[in-house]
């Protein structure tokens, strides 16, 4: 027997946690999100977004209206594809209702928390790679399926940008552009939030950075503004500043209403 190549249909029963739609009702697909910037197990799609949390659409047809006349962008960017994935930090825009959300970690979900235009002009993305590619140059690979190129004419530029940025730091980065404003670097005493895991959405200072080598994953210690200890793996926290975060963050109670809303 041949192959047909991978499924292009996904079973409500079989869709990842993270997607706030039943699992057993008449309907038996949901929308599955296309190859992106994010993985499948850890984003939404569009459509789903604009259906199933934010109502604005009933069926699949008002969907496609919405999003191929234009009316949501993504960082800045129109995006007319319905099943496009959408992850954490990301800057969702309704042209027509004029709102603007940001997509945050909570209890083993995404949420969208709702932000000013200000705050849309930015993201933070956490640097998961670098690498020397053509004439000698250096690129930084962030989560999102970003990169940032630095032209460098020396080696002197050269050595000063390898000891500055490193792997698990983070960048708050202008969207579209992707101009770096601010370098958050991975330390204690700086804020950060955990993106993947069962502490899912925690965020604190974070106290004490255990590296190991070997089978067993470094971990980090997070202290919660209500003096809460968590220990998480290492690449599951995401820097969001230094002694603050740099982005609006919702109370546990404004997190519950976001929660009941999308259920």
């Amino acid at each position: 027997m041949t192959k047909h190549g991978p499924r292009r249909q996904l079973k409500r029963i079989a869709a990842p946690k993270l997607f706030p739609t039943p699992r057993k009702i008449k309907r038996r697909f949901v929308i599955k999100p296309m190859p992106g910037p994010h993985p499948a197990e850890r984003s939404i799609p569009l459509g789903i977004i604009i259906r199933d949390i934010l109502g604005y659409a009933r069926t699949l047809r008002e969907i496609r209206k919405i999003v191929h006349a234009g009316y949501v962008k993504v960082d800045g960017k129109v995006i007319r594809d319905y099943k496009f994935p959408v992850g954490i930090m990301d800057v969702i825009e309704l042209t027509l209702t004029e709102e603007i959300y940001r997509i945050l970690p909570f209890k083993r979900r995404l949420v969208l928390h709702k932000i000013t235009p200000e705050e849309a002009k930015f993201k933070i993305a956490r640097i998961i790679g670098k690498r020397y590619v053509k004439n000698g140059n250096i690129q930084l690979n962030l989560e999102g399926g970003r990169n940032i190129l630095f032209k460098v004419n020396n080696d002197e530029e050269r050595r000063k940008i390898l000891q500055t940025y490193f792997v698990g730091d983070s960048l708050m980065i202008s969207i579209p552009e992707q101009k770096i404003l601010k370098h958050f670097k991975l330390a204690e005493n700086k804020y950060a939030i955990i993106v993947a895991g069962r502490h899912m959405g925690v965020h604190g200072t974070i106290k004490e950075i255990n590296k190991t080598y070997g089978p067993r994953a470094s971990t980090v210690t997070i202290v919660t503004p209500s003096e809460e200890e968590f220990i998480t793996a290492l690449e599951y926290i995401l820097l969001i500043g230094d002694e603050r975060p740099e982005i609006t963050l919702p109370t546990m109670e404004e997190y519950e209403r976001i929660i009941k809303r999308t259920i």
